[in-house]
Protein backbone atom coordinates (compact mmCIF):
# COMPACT_ATOMS: atom_id res chain seq x y z
CA UNK A 1 0.00 0.00 0.00
CA UNK A 2 3.12 2.36 0.50
CA UNK A 3 5.99 3.17 -1.22
CA UNK A 4 8.92 0.88 -0.40
CA UNK A 5 13.24 1.04 -0.30
CA UNK A 6 15.44 -1.21 -2.76
CA UNK A 7 18.12 -2.20 -0.93
CA UNK A 8 21.98 -1.50 -2.20
CA UNK A 9 22.12 -5.45 -1.58
CA UNK A 10 19.97 -5.95 -4.55
CA UNK A 11 22.50 -4.18 -6.75
CA UNK A 12 25.57 -5.95 -6.83
CA UNK A 13 26.69 -9.84 -7.57
CA UNK A 14 26.48 -12.55 -5.31
CA UNK A 15 29.70 -13.91 -6.68
CA UNK A 16 31.55 -11.50 -8.65
CA UNK A 17 33.07 -9.06 -6.48
CA UNK A 18 33.31 -5.91 -8.46
CA UNK A 19 29.82 -6.67 -10.37
CA UNK A 20 27.12 -4.38 -10.25
CA UNK A 21 23.28 -4.27 -12.04
CA UNK A 22 20.53 -1.55 -12.25
CA UNK A 23 17.57 -1.91 -14.19
CA UNK A 24 15.53 -4.93 -14.70
CA UNK A 25 18.32 -7.40 -14.07
CA UNK A 26 19.06 -6.03 -9.99
CA UNK A 27 18.15 -9.27 -7.80
CA UNK A 28 14.16 -9.59 -6.46
CA UNK A 29 12.17 -11.90 -6.35
CA UNK A 30 8.87 -12.51 -9.14
CA UNK A 31 6.69 -10.71 -6.20
CA UNK A 32 8.77 -7.21 -6.71
CA UNK A 33 9.06 -7.72 -10.59
CA UNK A 34 5.45 -5.37 -11.12
CA UNK A 35 7.48 -2.67 -10.04
CA UNK A 36 11.09 -2.89 -10.00
CA UNK A 37 11.29 -2.96 -13.87
CA UNK A 38 9.02 -0.09 -14.24
CA UNK A 39 11.06 2.58 -16.10
CA UNK A 40 11.05 5.35 -13.89
CA UNK A 41 12.32 2.98 -11.26
CA UNK A 42 15.25 1.23 -13.22
CA UNK A 43 15.93 5.15 -14.05
CA UNK A 44 16.86 5.82 -10.34
CA UNK A 45 18.10 2.48 -9.96
CA UNK A 46 20.90 3.03 -12.01
CA UNK A 47 21.40 6.63 -10.28
CA UNK A 48 21.63 4.78 -6.59
CA UNK A 49 24.09 2.49 -8.46
CA UNK A 50 26.28 5.07 -10.43
CA UNK A 51 26.91 6.91 -7.07
CA UNK A 52 27.86 3.72 -4.95
CA UNK A 53 30.18 3.04 -8.14
CA UNK A 54 31.54 6.28 -7.72
CA UNK A 55 32.20 6.24 -4.25
CA UNK A 56 34.04 2.79 -4.54
CA UNK A 57 36.37 4.34 -7.12
CA UNK A 58 37.16 7.08 -5.07
CA UNK A 59 37.64 4.78 -2.21
CA UNK A 60 39.09 1.95 -3.61
CA UNK A 61 36.43 -0.36 -1.79
CA UNK A 62 33.86 -3.24 -3.39
CA UNK A 63 30.11 -2.47 -3.71
CA UNK A 64 29.75 -4.84 -0.74
CA UNK A 65 31.70 -2.93 1.24
CA UNK A 66 29.70 -0.12 1.37
CA UNK A 67 27.27 -2.19 2.42
CA UNK A 68 29.19 -3.99 5.16
CA UNK A 69 30.84 -0.92 6.51
CA UNK A 70 28.12 1.72 8.06
CA UNK A 71 29.76 4.91 7.81
CA UNK A 72 30.33 4.27 4.43
CA UNK A 73 26.17 3.38 4.02
CA UNK A 74 25.66 6.23 5.13
CA UNK A 75 27.19 8.49 2.87
CA UNK A 76 25.81 7.16 -0.20
CA UNK A 77 22.35 7.30 1.04
CA UNK A 78 22.99 11.35 1.94
CA UNK A 79 24.84 11.66 -1.13
CA UNK A 80 21.60 10.27 -3.01
CA UNK A 81 19.14 12.63 -0.68
CA UNK A 82 21.49 15.47 -1.93
CA UNK A 83 20.97 14.80 -5.50
CA UNK A 84 17.03 14.23 -4.80
CA UNK A 85 16.66 10.22 -4.61
CA UNK A 86 14.08 9.23 -1.67
CA UNK A 87 15.14 6.73 0.79
CA UNK A 88 11.86 5.99 2.93
CA UNK A 89 12.31 6.92 6.57
CA UNK A 90 15.94 8.65 6.41
CA UNK A 91 16.37 12.65 6.46
CA UNK A 92 18.86 15.05 5.27
CA UNK A 93 21.66 14.93 7.94
CA UNK A 94 24.15 16.52 6.01
CA UNK A 95 25.80 18.82 8.80
CA UNK A 96 27.56 21.08 5.90
CA UNK A 97 23.95 21.90 4.96
CA UNK A 98 23.63 25.26 6.92
CA UNK A 99 19.75 25.99 6.16
CA UNK A 100 18.83 22.84 8.97
CA UNK A 101 20.45 25.17 11.73
CA UNK A 102 17.95 28.03 10.16
CA UNK A 103 15.11 30.10 11.56
CA UNK A 104 11.98 29.76 8.46
CA UNK A 105 9.32 32.67 8.21
CA UNK A 106 6.90 33.16 5.11
CA UNK A 107 5.23 36.13 4.01
CA UNK A 108 2.25 33.48 3.82
CA UNK A 109 1.85 29.58 4.31
CA UNK A 110 -1.13 27.04 4.32
CA UNK A 111 -1.93 25.75 7.64
CA UNK A 112 -0.67 21.97 6.93
CA UNK A 113 2.33 23.43 5.12
CA UNK A 114 4.43 25.85 7.45
CA UNK A 115 7.74 26.89 5.97
CA UNK A 116 9.55 24.78 8.30
CA UNK A 117 8.67 21.60 6.39
CA UNK A 118 11.43 22.75 3.53
CA UNK A 119 14.03 22.08 6.29
CA UNK A 120 12.54 18.57 7.40
CA UNK A 121 14.32 16.38 5.53
CA UNK A 122 11.74 15.27 3.12
CA UNK A 123 11.63 15.87 -0.89
CA UNK A 124 8.27 14.77 -1.58
CA UNK A 125 4.74 13.77 0.04
CA UNK A 126 3.79 10.19 0.70
CA UNK A 127 0.43 8.91 -0.54
CA UNK A 128 -1.46 7.02 2.41
CA UNK A 129 -4.71 4.75 1.90
CA UNK A 130 -7.40 5.32 -0.52
CA UNK A 131 -8.93 8.56 -0.12
CA UNK A 132 -6.80 9.71 2.48
CA UNK A 133 -5.00 12.95 2.14
CA UNK A 134 -0.81 12.78 1.45
CA UNK A 135 1.25 12.95 3.79
CA UNK A 136 2.76 16.57 3.39
CA UNK A 137 6.13 17.57 3.83
CA UNK A 138 6.26 21.12 1.53
CA UNK A 139 5.68 24.78 1.99
CA UNK A 140 2.40 26.18 0.17
CA UNK A 141 1.55 29.77 -0.02
CA UNK A 142 -1.36 31.67 -2.45
CA UNK A 143 0.10 33.54 -5.13
CA UNK A 144 -0.59 36.89 -4.08
CA UNK A 145 -0.11 40.66 -6.11
CA UNK A 146 3.75 40.09 -5.61
CA UNK A 147 3.93 36.54 -5.49
CA UNK A 148 5.24 34.77 -1.96
CA UNK A 149 8.37 34.77 -0.50
CA UNK A 150 10.34 32.47 2.00
CA UNK A 151 12.65 33.33 4.17
CA UNK A 152 15.84 31.70 6.36
CA UNK A 153 17.27 34.04 8.55
CA UNK A 154 20.18 32.79 11.20
CA UNK A 155 21.57 34.09 14.91
CA UNK A 156 24.65 34.66 13.22
CA UNK A 157 25.62 35.74 9.71
CA UNK A 158 27.05 32.93 7.62
CA UNK A 159 29.13 32.14 4.59
CA UNK A 160 27.16 30.86 1.77
CA UNK A 161 28.11 30.35 -1.88
CA UNK A 162 25.40 26.97 -2.87
CA UNK A 163 21.44 27.40 -2.41
CA UNK A 164 19.86 24.45 -3.40
CA UNK A 165 16.44 24.41 -4.30
CA UNK A 166 13.74 21.39 -4.82
CA UNK A 167 10.18 22.36 -6.06
CA UNK A 168 7.12 20.63 -7.01
CA UNK A 169 7.00 18.89 -10.22
CA UNK A 170 3.36 17.01 -9.56
CA UNK A 171 4.97 13.61 -8.63
CA UNK A 172 1.08 13.10 -7.50
CA UNK A 173 0.29 13.26 -11.52
CA UNK A 174 0.65 9.89 -13.71
CA UNK A 175 2.92 10.72 -16.66
CA UNK A 176 3.05 8.12 -18.97
CA UNK A 177 2.86 6.61 -22.69
CA UNK A 178 -0.11 5.21 -23.10
CA UNK A 179 -2.99 4.70 -25.63
CA UNK A 180 -5.62 5.06 -23.46
CA UNK A 181 -7.85 8.58 -23.60
CA UNK A 182 -8.79 8.04 -20.15
CA UNK A 183 -5.24 8.14 -18.84
CA UNK A 184 -4.22 10.97 -21.12
CA UNK A 185 -6.85 12.85 -20.40
CA UNK A 186 -5.19 13.54 -16.82
CA UNK A 187 -1.42 13.89 -18.44
CA UNK A 188 0.23 17.43 -18.76
CA UNK A 189 3.21 16.83 -21.06
CA UNK A 190 4.28 19.95 -20.36
CA UNK A 191 5.96 21.96 -17.72
CA UNK A 192 3.52 20.79 -14.48
CA UNK A 193 1.58 23.47 -13.09
CA UNK A 194 2.45 23.13 -9.76
CA UNK A 195 6.57 23.99 -10.61
CA UNK A 196 7.84 27.29 -9.91
CA UNK A 197 8.51 29.30 -12.91
CA UNK A 198 10.12 32.76 -12.22
CA UNK A 199 12.03 33.95 -8.70
CA UNK A 200 15.00 35.39 -7.46
CA UNK A 201 17.11 34.35 -4.33
CA UNK A 202 18.37 37.34 -2.42
CA UNK A 203 20.55 37.73 1.13
CA UNK A 204 20.87 40.37 3.70
CA UNK A 205 24.13 41.60 3.93
CA UNK A 206 25.30 41.88 7.77
CA UNK A 207 27.17 45.04 7.01
CA UNK A 208 24.55 46.91 5.47
CA UNK A 209 20.72 45.20 6.31
CA UNK A 210 20.32 45.46 2.68
CA UNK A 211 19.04 42.92 0.55
CA UNK A 212 21.13 42.00 -2.30
CA UNK A 213 19.72 39.42 -5.36
CA UNK A 214 21.86 36.29 -5.67
CA UNK A 215 19.43 34.94 -8.77
CA UNK A 216 17.04 35.48 -10.83
CA UNK A 217 15.34 33.01 -12.87
CA UNK A 218 12.62 32.75 -15.49
CA UNK A 219 10.89 29.70 -17.06
CA UNK A 220 11.93 27.30 -14.78
CA UNK A 221 10.77 23.77 -15.11
CA UNK A 222 13.03 21.66 -13.29
CA UNK A 223 12.64 20.34 -10.28
CA UNK A 224 16.41 20.58 -8.71
CA UNK A 225 18.00 23.27 -8.56
CA UNK A 226 21.04 24.65 -7.50
CA UNK A 227 22.59 28.21 -7.68
CA UNK A 228 26.78 28.61 -7.11
CA UNK A 229 28.18 32.28 -6.89
CA UNK A 230 31.00 34.25 -5.29
CA UNK A 231 30.67 33.37 -0.86
CA UNK A 232 28.85 35.77 0.75
CA UNK A 233 28.09 36.70 4.14
CA UNK A 234 24.40 36.41 4.83
CA UNK A 235 21.95 36.54 7.59
CA UNK A 236 18.95 35.93 5.57
CA UNK A 237 18.40 34.39 2.79
CA UNK A 238 14.85 34.91 0.95
CA UNK A 239 13.45 33.31 -1.75
CA UNK A 240 10.61 35.31 -3.53
CA UNK A 241 8.55 33.16 -6.36
CA UNK A 242 7.10 35.75 -9.06
CA UNK A 243 5.44 32.64 -11.25
CA UNK A 244 4.44 29.38 -10.88
CA UNK A 245 4.03 27.33 -14.42
CA UNK A 246 0.02 28.08 -14.09
CA UNK A 247 -1.21 26.67 -10.05
CA UNK A 248 -2.41 29.47 -7.74
CA UNK A 249 -0.06 28.29 -4.85
CA UNK A 250 3.40 28.46 -4.57
CA UNK A 251 5.39 25.36 -3.23
CA UNK A 252 9.08 24.67 -2.43
CA UNK A 253 10.08 20.99 -0.83
CA UNK A 254 13.40 21.89 0.26
CA UNK A 255 16.16 24.56 0.67
CA UNK A 256 19.49 23.44 1.38
CA UNK A 257 22.57 26.62 1.81
CA UNK A 258 26.32 25.32 1.49
CA UNK A 259 29.21 27.56 2.28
Amino acid sequence: KEVYNIPLRALYSKNVANLMMAGRNISCSHVAFTSTRVMATCAVVGQAAGTAAALCVRDGVLPRDLYREKRRLRELQQTLLRDDQTIRGLTNRDPKDLARRARLTAGAEAPNAPAALVIDGHVRDYPRGKGEPPEIHHWEAPMGPEGAWLELAWESPQRISEIQLTFDTGFHRELTLTASNRVNHGIVRAPQPETVRDYTVSYRSPASGEWKQLAAVQGNHQRLVRHRFPAVEAEAVRIHVRKTNGDPKARIFEVRCYA
